[in-house]
């Protein structure tokens, strides 16, 4: 590994997670450092969770894996051998970073406790991303995406009124974690690097996701109130179909008229008819708002004249006159968005074992200094078991016997 200016070569991170975990370890990758995701024999499970490319459904085509592994090595043993035991005692010898996703106890029950890791590498910092930590009456519980987005308050914050809660689209508790889990593995490393003491640090979903939910708990400590979704309010965060979609408002919030007069304005500049009955007191008032009345009468104006308008005209025209609304995209108009390709956001990799290309997100962030890269595609299973090996200190002799053995799997 070679120290440069530009990027986080000079760090190794191992990835031993699954579904739960491999955005943490992703956000190192871009930035150059040297990433070993880690499968059992039998592959990574998110190997099997589509969408899958071209909608075919087989080990190395599943469009999560291949995004969320990207940039990335791969090596896969058996753990729960004496020598799948060895050979991960060897690899956190040589890293900074672990990332791995186990039940809480499963390393410890098989002998590579934190204690024993850290008596062969002082500054490893190892992250532990769980459904709820370590410890507490729920640690050993088994959870998933919709259980920690469910215990942790993001399912019934995203319902309406007395509506049955409502789950976001893919796995965002599992997002929220790992992002949590590069920060927290962030300013452990930096520690590491100042002291040369590594440490555990313990990751829970859940928590996670209670840090996102905005100001929901201020709401009831302060006012007493459940806060839910707006649904029907409106004006407020509401969506309405336009002519090649959907676009989202918010002209109002709260009693605030100020955000008002610049739409009713805008209406009336429009010649939208039956603009001024918006031109009311009325619409200051969120009970009215919310009212089958006031929800049912904005819908019939408001739509009339947003079905007659795409969504950039009533983006641009909307932002002219200072109202917060924005198109709902999807993916075909983000893959067109003019600004997001103005800053070349969207990245092409060609796949030799898919025979195609396949467009990745970009960079989440853009650095002075740092350089960021999506890197090559993601390792079949296997693909590097061998070359890591040897830099471990294993021949070739040992490689092509633990193979037999069924340890290791060779690609």
């Amino acid at each position: 590994m070679v120290e440069t200016d530009n990027s986080l070569a000079n760090v190794r991170v191992l990835d031993f997670t699954g579904e739960l975990g491999p955005y943490a370890a992703k956000l190192y990758a871009g930035l150059g450092a040297e990433v070993i995701h880690i499968e059992p024999i039998g592959g990574d499970p998110l190997r099997d969770v589509g969408p899958f490319y071209k909608g075919v459904p087989r080990k190395d085509g599943s469009l999560p894996f291949l995004y969320y592994n990207a940039g990335k090595k791969g090596i896969s043993f058996d753990i729960k051998t004496e020598t799948g035991k060895e050979i991960f005692i060897k690899l956190c010898e040589t890293a900074d970073v672990l990332f791995e996703s186990f039940a809480p106890g499963f390393l410890d029950d098989l002998g590579l406790s934190y204690e024993r890791l850290s008596a062969v590498n002082p500054k490893l910092v190892q992250t532990s991303i769980t459904p709820f930590g370590q410890f507490g009456s729920r640690a050993g519980q088994p959870g998933c995406d919709l259980t920690c987005s469910a215990l942790g308050g993001f399912l019934f914050l995203a319902g309406v009124g007395n509506e049955k809660p409502v789950r976001v689209s893919d796995n965002q508790a599992y997002r929220m974690a790992e992002a949590y889990a590069a920060v927290g593995s962030s300013i452990a490393l930096l520690f590491a690097q100042k002291t040369g003491i590594g440490q555990f640090v313990d990751v829970s979903c859940m928590e996670s996701v209670g840090m996102a939910l905005e100001n929901a708990i201020q709401y009831w400590d302060l006012e007493g109130k459940i806060r839910r979704g707006r649904g029907k309010e409106a004006g407020t965060a509401t969506i309405h179909p336009c002519k090649d979609g959907f676009v989202a408002i918010v002209a109002i919030m709260g009693k605030n008229k100020v955000m008002w007069e610049p739409f009713v304005k805008w209406m009336k500049d429009e010649g939208v008819e039956e603009w001024e009955i918006f031109d009311d007191d009325k619409w200051i008032d969120p009970d009215y708002r919310s009212s089958a009345e006031g929800y049912e009468l904005f819908c019939r104006i408001f739509e009339r004249f947003t079905l007659q308008k795409d969504k950039l005209y009533l983006y641009d025209q909307g932002q002219a006159h200072r109202v917060a609304i924005t198109p709902v995209s999807n993916g075909k108009d983000l893959l067109e968005n003019p600004q997001l390709n103005y800053r070349n956001f969207w990245k092409t990799l060609k796949h030799d074992n898919l025979d195609g290309e396949v467009v990745y997100p970009g960079s989440p962030y853009e650095f002075g200094n740092l350089t960021w890269r999506l890197g090559d595609p993601a390792p079949i299973c296997g693909q590097h078991t061998g070359v890591i090996l040897e830099e471990l200190g294993y021949t070739k002799e040992d490689v092509s016997a633990m193979a037999k053995e069924g340890i290791i799997h060779v690609a």
